[in-house]
């Protein structure tokens, strides 16, 4: 079913590589802070000079690049986040 609604559809490619590669992102980013690491999404990239170092073919596309590592002591506090409570009702 994939390669019929997908095979010759670049949007529903490019769409479907943007919402995987985010999903990809935030299971990456969840598991490093599991492990106690600290990680952050980073865009604004230049995607060609991307696809040259990491190698990448013309039918593969940049989306998303993840830092991991230790939080340096001089890191600015984590930001206010809202309590589940006040973002989720469950009906």
């Amino acid at each position: 079913m994939t390669l019929g609604s997908h095979e010759n559809n670049p949007q529903l490619q490019h769409d479907e590589a943007f919402r995987s590669a985010s999903l990809a992102a935030m299971t990456l980013m969840l598991d490093a802070q599991a492990k106690g690491y600290f990680s952050g999404p980073m865009s604004g990239f230049d995607p060609a000079a991307v696809s040259k170092v990491a190698g990448l073919c013309d039918n593969e596309v940049p989306v998303i690049l993840v830092a991991v590592g230790r939080a340096a002591p001089s890191n600015w506090p984590r930001k206010p986040r809202r309590a589940l409570t006040e973002q989720v009702k469950i009906f």
